[in-house]
């Protein structure tokens, strides 16, 4: 049974326009979404200098508002989690998502799991290859069907949290 939402999304999205310090994190969960709200949430979060935490699951999440969460992850420096869990992203532009990870250092998690469309064996290997050119996501999530592609990106993600473990201690 899916969990009730009762955010107000119109408030919420003048919130993270206006750059309100007292908004962190934003649960956006269960609630079907126009393209038009995501394009604009994604927009507002560009600039956004508080939010550390954008949960977007079960939301209807299309292919065509991917290009909004490209741009936040290539320019936003202070998201740390983004979950698109269980929405229609087809595996050609979950790929495009992972792939912008490079420019980004400030993301932590990424959250891509139980989407409508299955992903393919060559978007599972650009995935993991991609994965190799960002040093700071420590939790990584998706439904894979290629276990050299998963094992791959097992391998990654361990790698980036021994990184983040060293800067902790002051190692690195």
């Amino acid at each position: 049974m899916e969990e009730v939402n009762e955010i107000n999304v119109e408030d919420t999205l003048h919130q993270i326009q206006n750059n309100d310090s007292s908004l962190t994190h934003c649960i956006f969960n269960n609630v079907p979404l126009e393209q038009e709200m995501v394009d604009n949430i994604t927009t507002a979060m560009v600039d956004n200098k508080h939010v550390k935490k954008l949960e977007m699951c079960n939301c209807s999440i299309t292919d065509e508002s991917i290009e909004g969460f490209i741009t936040l992850l290539k320019t936003n420096t202070t998201l740390e989690s983004l979950s698109l869990e269980t929405n229609k992203i087809t595996g050609k532009h979950l790929k495009l998502i992972v792939q912008s990870m490079e420019f980004n250092d400030t993301l932590k998690e990424l959250r891509i799991a139980n989407q409508y469309f299955t992903t393919g064996v060559g978007d599972e290997m650009a995935i993991s290859k991609a994965l190799a050119n960002n040093t700071s996501l420590v939790k990584f999530s998706l439904n894979w069907k290629n276990g050299g592609a998963r094992n791959t990106a097992d391998r990654l993600i361990m790698r980036n949290n021994d990184v983040a473990r060293k800067k902790r201690q002051g190692l690195s």
